[in-house]
């Protein structure tokens, strides 16, 4: 056991927080600058993708396993967001959006059934 609370634990995440939107502040007013900060590389880009939908489904399939019906609806609200935003960025693109539309839908129709299902 760590001498620690596990209390800092919630302190941290805050952190952790503010500091992710510091950064998808930073990369929605200018990619460039945030690939350089993050040290990224854009032409490494879809390989990184692949693990950020890794870590989506440890997270859908984690709180689903572990979490309250709540936690679920809140994690599934976050990825219609993801889903939202991406089709609103091909949106202005003027490419493709539909994938993006039914992903979102689909993720909003979980957190629904979370929310307002009947508890057995």
């Amino acid at each position: 056991m760590l001498p620690i609370p596990a209390s800092s634990a919630t302190f941290l995440a805050y952190v952790t927080g503010g500091f992710l939107a510091v950064l998808g502040i930073v990369f929605a007013l200018s990619p460039s600058r945030g690939l350089a900060i993050t040290k990224h590389r854009a032409d490494q880009l879809p390989t990184i993708m692949a693990g950020r939908y890794f870590f989506m489904v440890l997270v859908a399939v984690g709180v689903a396993l572990t979490g309250t019906l709540q936690q679920l609806a809140y994690v599934f609200l976050g990825l219609a967001g993801v889903a939202f935003f991406d089709a609103a960025t091909y949106a202005r693109a003027k490419t493709a959006v539909l994938p993006h539309i039914l992903a979102g839908i689909g993720a909003l129709i979980v957190a629904f059934i979370a929310l307002e299902g009947q508890v057995a």
